[in-house]
């Protein structure tokens, strides 16, 4: 791709999908829609378009038929680090471009990136820009609903990020579980990490992240739009190949 040029990244989830068009080499505006409201009218069919997502079948033939050039990333393209992970097939094309985004950023220091969303994904590049892994758990909404439709009696609560501590009711406890529960565990392993490697950069993304605050503590660095970020990197990089 000459940058000279448009494009669209496309990073799609299960219900949602971030459309964003790259103009001389950088992000525009960035715009979410359902996969149901995706805006075919308003866009340039002779723009390529670059994916992260691995999509459903039909929405990825309706999406190769409007477009002239689709282009797909993963594991196997040029990254912007090694890949020190041992099932590179296996991991999630999300957790492979938030890498990407950052892997440029301070170069010589360790980086971690949380990506609070449908799941907690930890993520972790060391110093000699090795992508080693991470964890994945159930973020915010998955420990309600979890609650609600493996027990018998549980409702399912909406998300307080005002729990108290001490839940009084059935509803509070709730609320004290899921919201403080996902809370303590990132912050556990965000100092985990932060005493193995004192001088990791950690930086935040995903649709949760307003949910945490992290008391704008020194190296944490919050990224709404870093999954585009690294589509936009590793595309730069192959833009010859694919």
């Amino acid at each position: 791709m000459s940058f000279a040029q448009n494009a669209y990244l496309l990073d799609a989830g299960n219900t949602h999908v971030k459309l964003c068009e790259v103009k001389n080499g950088q992000l525009s505006e960035t715009k979410r829609f359902e996969m149901s409201a995706f805006p075919w009218p308003g866009l340039d069919r002779n723009i390529p378009v670059v994916v992260s997502s691995v999509l459903e079948e039909e929405w990825r033939v309706q999406l190769e038929a409007f477009f002239s050039k689709v282009s797909y990333i993963h594991s196997g393209l040029k990254l912007p680090f090694k890949m020190a992970y041992h099932t590179p097939e296996t991991l999630g094309i999300d957790r492979l471009c938030n890498m990407a985004g950052v892997a440029n950023n301070k170069p010589q220091s360790p980086k971690l990136v949380i990506d609070l969303g449908t799941c907690i994904k930890f993520d972790f590049m060391d110093a000699e820009q090795n992508y080693l892994g991470g964890s994945i758990s159930p973020g915010l909404s998955l420990r309600s609903k979890a609650l609600h439709t493996f027990t018998a009696k549980l409702p399912l609560i909406p998300i307080n990020e005002n729990a108290k501590l001490i839940g009084q009711s059935t509803k509070e406890s709730i609320e004290s579980g899921v919201y403080l529960g996902w809370t303590a565990e990132i912050k556990q392993l965000i100092e985990t990490y932060q005493q193995l490697y004192p001088t990791v950069a950690v930086y935040l993304t995903g649709g949760d992240a307003r949910y945490f605050d992290f008391e704008q503590k020194s190296n944490i660095f919050a990224l709404e739009h870093l999954t585009l970020e690294g589509i936009l990197e590793i595309y730069r990089l192959n833009e010859d190949s694919i």
